[in-house]
């Protein structure tokens, strides 16, 4: 019995050697070296490695600017004291956010940020990186003197936002916001964990910058209307040493 799939595919099939003809025609036509190239884009999009290459560049290049920067306990305070109180009126006003989502609706993209709210998102996901992983051996030198979990809750949908994030265990959870403005209801939504071991310092700036650089993440791209995140102290890890 005919239906609408069976004369799809009929009529693909009858197409389909003219295709072919025209796609090994064109292909005849290039040198080695350019097939070589497009062959290992396809293996590579195929199994995602592209993806993953890209991934360890954006890596690469972040650990660079970390590295050229330099990070210490004042360069935190100092991030703390200059975007402790940022929020979304701040950001559109100041020309770093252009004709954004409602909070809570889709991510924002990178067209709806300005240059200079591009620049301030990588400056805090930097800061985040150095806050939760900065050692010496990319020139962070942190005061780390107790051992926190930091658990972050965000819509499955945008948990790659924070796929920069290394050692992170993840948890799926259900959302039960009730947005009182009704714009962002996510009853029984699907959400995610993301728990990450650090040291903190007795004063705890090392864990409000991250706070403050979430808060950014959140207000330049996650979008959420409370992207919700907290900490607790560890009595004892196997992190630490015995």
């Amino acid at each position: 019995m005919d239906n609408i799939r069976n004369i799809i595919k009929k009529a693909q099939d009858d197409l389909f050697p003219e295709l072919e003809a025209k796609i090994r025609s064109e292909l005849e036509k290039k040198d080695k070296d350019w097939l070589i190239d497009q062959i290992i884009y396809l293996t590579c999009e195929r199994h995602s490695l592209q993806e993953q290459r890209n991934d360890l560049e954006d890596i690469k290049k972040r650990l660079t600017r970390i590295n050229n920067t330099g990070y210490d306990d004042q360069s935190v305070v100092d991030f703390i004291d200059t975007y402790q109180k940022m929020n979304r009126e701040n950001l559109e006003a100041s020309g770093f956010l252009i004709n954004p989502p409602h909070l809570g609706l889709a991510t924002i993209e990178s067209h709806q940020r300005s240059k200079k709210g591009e620049n301030l998102l990588e400056e805090a996901q930097d800061i985040l990186y150095v806050a939760l992983y900065g050692d010496k051996t990319i020139n962070v030198h942190l005061t780390r003197e107790q051992e926190e979990i930091l658990t972050i809750t965000l819509p499955q949908s945008k948990s790659e936002v924070l796929s920069f994030l290394k050692a992170v265990t993840e948890v799926n959870t259900t959302g039960t916001w009730k947005d009182p403005e009704g714009v962002s209801n996510d009853d029984h939504a699907n959400n995610v964990g993301l728990q990450v071991e650090f040291s903190n310092n007795k004063k705890g700036t090392t864990g409000t910058a991250v706070f403050v650089a979430l808060n950014l993440i959140n207000l330049l791209q996650v979008n959420e209307q409370i992207l919700y995140a907290h900490m607790e102290k560890v009595e004892r890890s196997s992190l630490q040493s015995l």
